[in-house]
C-alpha cells in the first residue's frame, strides 16, 4: 500500500512532455486532471465502490475505459475487481490509505465553431483521476470512544498513544487531500445508520477539518466550500433500502433486458433525505443540513447506489420476488450470489468528471 505522503498527483500547470506529432484534421483528446476524494463511514463501502468501478464502466452503454496510470493502480482493479466478479467476495476493509490515480477515457460532442462546415463533432476526453482510499475510521469524532483510533481492529504495533498520534497524521494527509479535489464522492450507508446511527459522527469531524483547510489556504468565493459533492446512498438493493425506494414512490426501471431498477434521477435527493429524517437512533438530519449549509446547491447531485446490484437468476432479469445478491451463512460471512451489475457506480464520476469541461470556461 502507498503511504498518503507519498501521494503526489502531477501539478496542475505541469509543462507538457514531448508530444507526438498531431494531425490537425483529427480532433485531439481533451485532457483533463480531476481529483476525487472519497468520503464514508466505516462499512459503507468505499472499497467496494472503486472495485466495481471497472465492472460499471464495462457495463456502461457508453464508449468509456478505465486503466491505471501506474501498476499499483492496475493491481488494485486486477485484484479488487477479480474479488467481487470471480471470487465473489467483497474486498476486506481498508486498514492503510491507498492512493490511486486512473485515467478514464471516452468521448464526448464538442462545438467546432462551425469548421469544416460541422457545428459539432465528436472528441475524445480523458479524466485524469487522482483517489485516496482511506480507513472510514479516520473520519470518527473524538466524541466516539474507542472509533477516533480505530483501523480495522489492528492497532499496527503501536501502543495506544503512538496509535492516536498516527491516525491524527492521517487523518491530516486526508483532509490535505479532500480539500485540493475538485469533488468529493460521500458514500451514505443507510443499513448502518439504521442500526448504530453515527453517520453524523463520522461526518462532521472531518466537515469542520476540511473547512477549516479549505477556507484557510485554499479560499472561496464566497461562505460555501468549491467542491462538487456526489452523494452516494449505498446499499440500494439492500432489502430494507430497496423496500423503502419502492414504497416512497421513487423507482423507476432501466429500458434493458435486465429491468434493473434506480432511484428517478429527479428524486434521489428526496429519497436521501428521507432516509435521514427518519433516522431513529442518530442524528443523519444533520448530515443533510450540513450538506445544505456547506456546499453550493447547484454543486450537489444525489445518486442511490449498489456496488454488486441485484441479483438476476438464470432468467437475466430482475424479479421482486428474488432480487437481493447476497447471501449469508450461518457464521456470518456473506458471498455475492450472481453475476456483479453496478448500479451508479460509475454514473457520480462521470458526472464530476463532466462538471467543469475546458471548453466550457
Amino acid at each position: 500500500m502507498t503511504n498518503p505522503s507519498q501521494f503526489s498527483p502531477p501539478p496542475r500547470n505541469a509543462a507538457p512532455g514531448p508530444q507526438a506529432p498531431q494531425n490537425p484534421n483529427v480532433a485531439q483528446p481533451v485532457r483533463e486532471m480531476r481529483r476525487i476524494g472519497l468520503w464514508g463511514a466505516p462499512e459503507s463501502g468505499k472499497t467496494t465502490f472503486l472495485a466495481a468501478l471497472q465492472v460499471a464502466v464495462l457495463r456502461n452503454a457508453g464508449d468509456w475505459m478505465l486503466y491505471g496510470v501506474n501498476e499499483e493502480s492496475n493491481d488494485f482493479l486486477d485484484t479488487q475487481t477479480g474479488m467481487l466478479t470471480q471470487h465473489r467476495r467483497f474486498p476486506a476493509a481498508t486498514k492503510f490509505s491507498n492512493a490511486l490515480s486512473w485515467t478514464l477515457r471516452g468521448s464526448t460532442t464538442q462545438p467546432t465553431g462551425k469548421r469544416f462546415g460541422k457545428k459539432s463533432q465528436v472528441v475524445p476526453v480523458e479524466f485524469n483521476i487522482d483517489l485516496l482510499d482511506s480507513p472510514g475510521a479516520v473520519h470518527a469524532s473524538k466524541a466516539v470512544p474507542g472509533e477516533a483510533m480505530a483501523s480495522g481492529g489492528d492497532n499496527l504495533g503501536f501502543g495506544d498513544e503512538q496509535e492516536e498520534q498516527h491516525t491524527e497524521v492521517e487523518e491530516d494527509q486526508i483532509i490535505e487531500h479532500l480539500a485540493g479535489c475538485d469533488g468529493i464522492v460521500y458514500l451514505f450507508d443507510p443499513t448502518r445508520e439504521r442500526r448504530q446511527g453515527d453517520s453524523y459522527s463520522y461526518f462532521h469531524r472531518t466537515l469542520l477539518k476540511l473547512s477549516r483547510q479549505v477556507f484557510r489556504d485554499r479560499g472561496s468565493a464566497d461562505a460555501k466550500l468549491p467542491q462538487h459533492l456526489a452523494v452516494c446512498v449505498t446499499k440500494f438493493d439492500a432489502p430494507e433500502v430497496y423496500r423503502q425506494a419502492r414504497v416512497g414512490g421513487y423507482l423507476t426501471y432501466d429500458d434493458t433486458p435486465q429491468m434493473l431498477p434506480r432511484v428517478r434521477e429527479d428524486s434521489a435527493g428526496h429519497f436521501f433525505a428521507e432516509l435521514c429524517k427518519n433516522s431513529k437512533v442518530g442524528n443523519a438530519d444533520l448530515v443533510l443540513s450540513s450538506i445544505q449549509k456547506y456546499f453550493h446547491p447547484e454543486r450537489v447531485r444525489y445518486f442511490a447506489t449498489s456496488a454488486v446490484g441485484f441479483y438476476l437468476g438464470e432468467a437475466d432479469r430482475f424479479t421482486e420476488n428474488d432480487y437481493w445478491n447476497i447471501s449469508k451463512s450461518a457464521d456470518g460471512s456473506v458471498e455475492i450470489r450472481g453475476k456483479v451489475w453496478p448500479i451508479n457506480v460509475v454514473e457520480p464520476v462521470l458526472w464530476l468528471g463532466r462538471e467543469m469541461p475546458p471548453w466550457s470556461r
